[in-house]
């Protein structure tokens, strides 16, 4: 059974267009495929993200914070961005 989809349409430069068409055919897929694969991880990235700031957000509230001995050994081992 097919999957529900749902057409959406959008603008965007002619050279990306392009660019994304070139991929396509590379991969032997067309448009809608490419634009997919790319939509697919952008999601997952962006809800990853979102999950771990939400999992810090709710230990801050809940008063769980690194100690000063965690913080510096973190900057002890990995040094400081100065």
């Amino acid at each position: 059974m097919a999957k529900p989809s749902a057409r959406i349409s959008f603008v965007t430069a002619k050279g990306k267009r392009k660019r994304l068409d070139q991929i396509a055919e590379i991969f032997e897929t067309n448009l809608s495929g490419v634009i997919n694969e790319a939509l697919d991880q952008y999601i997952d990235l962006h809800e990853w993200q979102l999950a771990h700031i939400e999992k810090g957000v709710n230990a801050a509230r809940k008063g769980e914070f690194a100690s000063n001995k965690e913080v510096s050994g973190f900057f002890e081992k990995h040094g400081s961005s100065k």
